[in-house]
């Protein structure tokens, strides 16, 4: 087993499978600047590995990620932070092997916008998405703004982002937003059941075909560069900056 231990990420690759994992479970796997960093070396280098064919991306204590650290929006850190999130989309638009999702407890914001680019995800029937950009003032990320109504239909998701509502596993599954849901706790025990069969496959097989059907999707770092420009105009107004600080103070 090859081990990447960073300080807010684990990397392990073992049987041609690696594992990466969200660990800041006493902050709810909330992702800081430098989660991000880690987040981004972590999936180049599995990526890149001639012992990996599938990617598994997770969090630890039985929690996905509650989203963006708050804090780093407020602290004049918000250009890092941008750079950051057009960092990690344009990552996850340009991984090449497969990329399967195992979410449990939340998956808030990046939690769920990051879902759009995994290929499988299963999530736990007690997890809780949530999209609250409108509720920060903000506007969505990471291409979500064409992908996400290509995933679920326009009219709910207009309705999860103008609300910034929580929604239920089940509800996601019903969109066609998630593959399969799992017992509580069993996200990636139901995972498995999905990587025994792809390492079957030759990965050539799986490269190409990953590729033809990312050709026929839209330019995804354009569409988030896009996004980032409004999303950086309405973060820095004062009722954005009052609401996320009320947070931050909670």
């Amino acid at each position: 087993m090859n081990v990447e231990q960073y300080e807010d990420i684990r990397l392990t690759i073992e049987n041609k499978v690696a594992r990466i994992s969200i660990n800041r479970p006493d902050k709810l796997n909330a992702i800081r600047i430098q989660t991000y960093k880690e987040l981004i070396s972590a999936l180049q280098s599995a990526d890149a590995s001639p012992e990996c064919n599938v990617i598994v991306l997770q969090g630890e204590g039985g929690i996905f990620t509650a989203g963006n650290d708050l804090s780093d929006l407020v602290g004049g850190k918000q250009q890092q932070v941008m750079e950051c999130v057009q960092g990690i989309f344009a990552c996850v638009a340009n991984i090449k092997k497969v990329l399967i999702a195992a979410v449990e407890g939340v998956a808030v914001g990046i939690g769920t916008t990051i879902l759009l680019h995994c290929d499988i995800v299963v999530a736990s029937g007690k997890t809780k998405f949530r999209l609250p950009f409108a509720n920060l003032g903000v506007c969505p990320e990471g291409g979500s703004s064409v992908f996400l109504p290509g995933a679920i239909g326009q009219k709910m998701a207009r309705e999860v982002l103008f609300t910034g509502r929580f929604f239920s596993a089940d509800e996601a599954y019903s969109w066609g937003l998630i593959n399969r849901v799992a017992e509580p706790g069993k996200a990636v025990e139901v995972a498995e059941e999905y990587i025994t069969p792809i390492l079957q496959q030759p990965l050539a097989s799986l490269l190409a075909t990953k590729a033809l059907m990312r050709a026929s999707q839209p330019d995804v770092e354009h569409l988030v560069n896009e996004e980032l420009k409004v999303f950086k105009e309405l973060l820095i107004t004062d009722e954005t900056q009052k609401r996320i600080s009320g947070l931050v103070k909670r």
